[in-house]
């Protein structure tokens, strides 16, 4: 446990999550802390310091050594527990705010009121599926903060609640994002500087080994980007209506696809679907990557095939760093990100159906228009170029200042 001395001139600002190890929420946590430091006295407050996956040097973090229970009486007994700790963590801070992140935390915290003011993160469309909780959260908490304005549409229609705003997530890139010194970051995973060598335009995307990414979207509509591009017919009779492939154009070895995903997760499963396609070959797994950025920056195309997300951070990173961007019009934040008054700053396509379908012998019309989007991508320069300019100015409304901003207007109002 390591704590800051407090700074008697600046209001006290508790940040609640329930671990720090990987994830969006958990990202967007620290950030926070760091980038609200000047402005409050932040600590923050977390359930269980396990597998800590980010760099906190230099934060007040607060371990309540509280971690998950197993069955309904010990959850029941733990979430008390966590309540009891809390609240006693904002008396003997003083705290005047205190902003949670996630339902698990929302719960504790709008259960935990001291003399501070509380705010409720809903981070995910997920959030959306305990109508109950969010209800309590509702009635209880003095803000919710909603990190789009589509979820805070819905919590002031559905659930009657107006002590609403939206806080999009802060993106930030490094100014050193193309990489630099003698060894590239990628050369952390073994066998990607060899598929790099191989692979002249590629195609990602990144997310947790989850069913709600409907990563086995991407990766039959790859199939067929990789069949139209290399003219080699991946089995698939879906190749033969992708527009170009019999063109009789010869394709240069350097544009030979390859299809990267960065996450968390084994991937077995996609993994045999790759190879079940003819793909395997071209499909790279990286796990989880500490600076994902320059391997990001080497993208010809980002692609997000989520059936729900809240803010999607990562494809906002890929636009910021100039990758060309498609994306599902899932629930929500993608269609806030890519629609501006001045026209698209990437490709929106229908939301993808979110039943899992990892059978090789069948892709979608959904898939191939997917690949359709790609391929325009990949064979344009023009339009890649466009799409490339387009989506850094729309990611530079996403800024660390933004968020700073509209936190100052919320927080200290």
């Amino acid at each position: 446990m390591a704590e800051l001395g407090t700074k008697q001139n600046k209001k006290k600002l508790l940040l609640v999550s329930p671990m720090l190890h990987q994830g969006g929420f958990e990202r967007i946590c620290v950030a926070t802390a760091r980038l609200l430091s000047p402005y409050f006295d932040v600590t923050t407050a977390i359930f269980d310091d396990a597998d800590i996956a980010y760099d906190v040097t230099g934060l007040s973090i607060v371990n309540l050594n509280l971690p998950v229970k197993q069955g309904k009486i010990g959850k029941a007994v733990n979430l008390l527990r966590r309540i009891r700790a809390l609240k006693a963590l904002k008396k003997r801070l003083g705290t005047d705010v205190t902003y949670s992140f996630g339902q698990t935390a929302n719960l504790v915290n709008c259960n935990a009121r001291a003399n501070d003011k509380v705010i409720c993160g809903l981070r995910s469309y997920q959030d959306f599926d305990n109508p109950e909780k969010i209800r309590m959260f509702c009635r209880k908490a003095d803000l919710i903060a909603c990190c789009s304005r589509e979820m805070e549409k819905q919590i002031r229609e559905d659930y009657g609640c107006d002590r609403t705003f939206t806080l999009y997530n802060p993106v930030r890139i490094p100014e050193d994002a193309a990489g630099s010194g003698e060894t590239p970051p990628w050369d952390e995973k073994e066998g990607l500087t060899q598929f790099l060598s191989k692979h002249g335009q590629l195609v990602m995307s990144m997310g947790r080994e989850d069913d709600v990414k409907g990563f086995w979207h991407l990766i039959k509509a790859f199939s067929i980007v990789s069949g139209a591009l290399t003219g080699e017919d991946s089995g698939k009779d879906a190749v033969e209506r992708v527009p170009g492939k019999d063109s009789g154009e010869g394709v240069a070895a350097e544009r030979t696809p390859g299809l990267i995903i960065m996450g968390d997760g084994t991937f077995d499963e996609y993994r045999k679907l790759a190879q079940e396609l003819g793909i395997g070959e071209h499909v790279f797994f990286t796990g989880v990557m500490k600076k994902p950025f320059p391997l990001l920056k080497k993208a010809s195309a980002y692609a997000l095939t989520s059936s729900m997300e809240g803010f999607p951070n990562a494809l906002v990173e890929a636009m910021a760093l100039g990758v060309p961007a498609i994306a599902s019009d899932c629930m929500t934040g993608p269609a806030e990100i890519i629609h501006t008054k001045d026209g698209d700053a990437g490709v929106l396509l229908p939301v993808f159906s979110d039943h899992k379908d990892l059978d090789a012998g069948s892709i979608p019309e959904e898939d191939v228009r997917l690949a359709d989007e790609i391929l325009k991508i990949l064979k344009d320069p023009a339009l890649a170029t466009d799409l490339s300019a387009k989506g850094k100015i729309r990611a530079a409304d996403f800024s660390e200042e933004a968020y700073i901003n509209n936190c100052l207007e919320f927080f200290k109002s």
